[in-house]
């Protein structure tokens, strides 16, 4: 029987030493004693090899290891020297003995699962990606100048001036994408550093053009989106459809100032936001609803009022023109108006309530939760006879003020009459004729400006506005169908667009990004504000910058709220707007 641990003998070795054999011929058994492991006799056989094949001294290591000794304690008994480790030897030499090329065969993909999807990957390791040559380019590269090019601007320094012009240059001087790539994300970063943040975009898209995966590109492009556009003070590009004017703050300071005094009619539907507080005390055993222990009472003035309460908060002269009923609330709403330093001409109907909104909170120490609003109001239109008073102390109040504003709730108050009274009105003495409507936009035809927020600007024209070309096509449609001097629409967290006739779109973007605690009422700021900026000699673009800062400021606060020209200019000096 054959010792499965009996090494078998290299028959290319004459000077390993051959085992005994037995009497008819079987070789003999070694005891267990005797065994080596293959790992010592592996060891003992290379190191055998290492010394030209010379055999061990008398001293052997094998009656040491044999006994189960690890080869190094077998060596340092018998006193011989342990080979180098493997990080002691010299390195060993490598040479090429030949090569040769292994044709893949056209179907690998059915027998080598992954082989060519390893070699493609390993190509890509060193292989560079096709790359157009910079002449294949050319046109590009002179259309992005182009559209980029810097106009006169006095805010720049020379340095700036002249580190643009150098830029500039180079990637039109460019000999290798590598280098059109390195001075077109530089370019990026200077546009960035001016504010000039539409051509920054510019510069970074036209690099991702060339190479999509740049990561730098990719970086700058990540932080552009991420910057707002109010950090921009100016822009050197003019489309056919959109500018971004540029603002200064000393500019708009002196608007601010200039409020004071602007003498403006607000008609329409006056209201009286009521606002109950009450403690929450326990549930009702008449039904699962809450029980609240009134705490308060405030009334707010709402609709058509708060637009006419934002001009006095301003500094403005406001006379209010509007209906209520023969109610215990057509009091409240002269009282509040009076509050607020609006005179008032209300026609009282009997047919109808005066509108108020009433709403039920609960106020637990720091914490308010809306819990019901009712509403008294009514839809139903105006007898003629309340409307023929309406439009008499309309055409008895207009000497001395310079605009109208109409605040339609759609509670009935604006009436054709009533819209036609207002133009007539401005024929007579030039006063202005500003629309906050809601809904059908033609009744408002050859007014001064009307102010529709984007989701009525959609439901008017039937379609939504997802791009700026949406937009600029919504503009134009509503300024042909109502022949308005001007359009405003309000986008919320988008910003303004302006509409003028004969000029181009203009865009401005939100001056509060952050701390919108509540928007209701941010409409009437900003028709108050372009209103009484208007008529205290503003351009339109700088009354809806106007509009934009105080908006930002009201939707911080809870509810139907006003702002100050104090607010204003401390607003004002936190924006990244140049001074002069």
């Amino acid at each position: 029987m054959t010792n499965p641990y009996d090494p078998k003998p290299d028959s290319t070795d004459q000077n390993q030493p051959t085992q005994p054999e037995k009497e008819g011929g079987e070789k003999q058994r070694l005891s267990l004693d005797d065994l080596v492991s293959r790992e010592a006799k592996a060891l003992v056989t290379f190191e055998q090899s290492q010394a030209a094949q010379q055999k061990l001294p008398g001293n052997d290591l094998n009656k040491y290891i044999g006994k189960g000794l690890t080869p190094e304690l077998g060596r340092e008994l018998s006193g011989q020297k342990a080979s180098p480790s493997l990080g002691e030897q010299p390195p060993r030499e490598f040479k090429w003995s030949g090569t040769k090329d292994i044709p893949i065969p056209s179907k690998a993909n059915s027998f080598v699962p992954g082989g060519p999807q390893f070699l493609q990957m390993r190509k890509s390791e060193f292989a560079k990606p096709d790359e157009k040559p910079v002449s294949e380019l050319k046109v590009a590269v002179d259309n992005f100048l182009k559209n980029t090019a810097h106009k006169e601007d006095k805010s720049l320094t020379a340095a700036e001036i002249l580190e643009l012009e150098q830029t500039r240059l180079a990637i039109e001087t460019a000999s290798n994408t590598d280098d059109l790539l390195s001075n077109t994300l530089h370019l990026a970063r200077l546009y960035q550093h001016l504010r000039y943040i539409d051509e920054a975009k510019q510069a970074v898209e036209f690099s991702l053009g060339i190479d999509p995966e740049h990561m730098l590109g990719k970086q700058v492009f990540s932080e552009l989106e991420r910057m707002h556009p109010a950090d921009m003070g100016s822009t050197t590009t003019s489309t056919p459809y959109a500018v971004t004017p540029p603002l200064t703050k000393s500019v708009l300071r002196k608007r601010i100032q200039s409020l004071s005094g602007g003498r403006v009619i607000v008609i329409g539907d006056l209201l009286i936001d009521e606002l109950l507080e009450g403690k929450p005390e326990r549930i009702s055993r008449e039904a699962p609803v809450l029980i609240l222990e009134h705490v308060d009472t405030e009334l707010i003035p709402g609709g058509a009022a708060n637009t006419a309460h934002n001009i006095s908060a301003l500094g403005g002269i406001c006379h209010a023109i509007g209906v209520c009923g023969n109610d215990e609330y057509a009091n409240k709403l002269a009282a509040v108006l009076e509050g607020c330093g609006i005179t008032h001409a209300l026609v009282k109907d009997a047919t109808r309530p005066t509108t108020v909104k009433t709403r039920i909170v609960s106020k637990s120490h720091s914490l308010m939760q809306q819990l019901l609003r009712l509403d008294r109001i009514s839809h139903e239109p105006l007898s003629k006879e309340v409307e023929n008073q309406l439009v008499t102390k309309l055409r008895n109040a207009t000497t001395g003020y310079k605009a109208i504003v109409l605040s339609d709730y759609r509670a009935g108050v604006i009436s054709e009459s009533v819209i036609q009274a207002c133009r007539d009105e401005a024929k007579k003495t030039d006063i202005l004729v500003i629309v906050d409507a809601q809904g059908d936009f033609s009744r408002f035809k050859d007014v001064t400006l009307m102010t529709p927020n984007q989701p009525d600007t959609e439901k008017a024209v039937g379609y939504s506005l997802n791009n700026r070309e949406d937009l600029r096509r919504a503009g134009d449609e509503i300024l042909k169908e109502t022949n308005a001097t001007s359009l405003l629409v309000t986008r919320g967290p988008h910003g303004m667009a302006l509409f003028q006739k004969g000029k181009e779109m203009v865009e401005i973007p939100v001056f509060n990004r952050s701390d919108v605690f509540d928007v209701t009422g941010a409409g009437d700021t900003v028709v108050a504000t372009m209103a009484l900026a208007l008529v205290s000699g503003s351009t339109f673009v700088e009354a809806m910058a106007l509009g934009n800062l105080a908006a930002g400021i009201v939707v911080r606060k809870s509810g139907t709220a006003v702002t100050s020209q104090k607010e204003m200019i401390e607003n004002l000096e936190r924006l990244n707007l140049p001074e002069n």
